[in-house]
């Protein structure tokens, strides 16, 4: 495969074009864009896994709450923000506190929380589904252990 380089501009167009959680390179946006046809599968894993019959119901909002409750994730327990190529963001960790998360003694939600990191980390992007981007530290997106739960019902 070759490389190019791209300056900033093209590169920050390129992360605006993506289809966040199906295109898993710069190349899969630039094949689409270009209406080539695609050489590597556009759905990541967690995207495969949480398809739903009837897409007319909307998933629920993912409860840290209830996730707690059912002993799942525990209250304080450091989750890891990973960004759209599943690199894990280093220096970029928070706690969960009941519904949210801390950082720095300061509480946000998931979602907002990760578009910070992101956009401190050059993804830019005005939409972040949050517990797709927080992991626990074996690896566990949130929305993963979420998915799973809602699947076998609460205890």
């Amino acid at each position: 495969m070759r490389q190019i380089e791209v300056d900033e501009e093209i590169y920050a167009y390129l992360q605006s074009q993506a289809i966040p959680f199906e295109e898993l390179s710069p190349n899969a946006t630039l094949r689409r864009l270009l209406n080539l046809s695609s050489k590597q599968p556009l759905f990541n894993e967690i995207n495969q896994q949480i398809k739903f019959k009837n897409k007319k119901h909307k998933q629920l909002k993912t409860n840290l709450s209830l996730l707690t409750k059912a002993g799942i994730l525990e209250d304080g327990q450091q989750l890891y923000l990973y960004d759209y190529s599943g690199n894990m963001i280093n220096g970029y960790e928070a706690r969960v506190s009941g519904k949210s998360l801390m950082k720095h003694g300061e509480l946000f939600s998931m979602s907002k929380l990760a578009e910070i990191g992101l956009k401190e980390n050059h993804f830019m992007s005005d939409s972040v589904q949050g517990p797709a981007r927080w992991f626990t530290a074996d690896g566990q997106s949130v929305l993963q252990l979420w998915t799973d739960y809602l699947k076998r019902g609460p205890k």
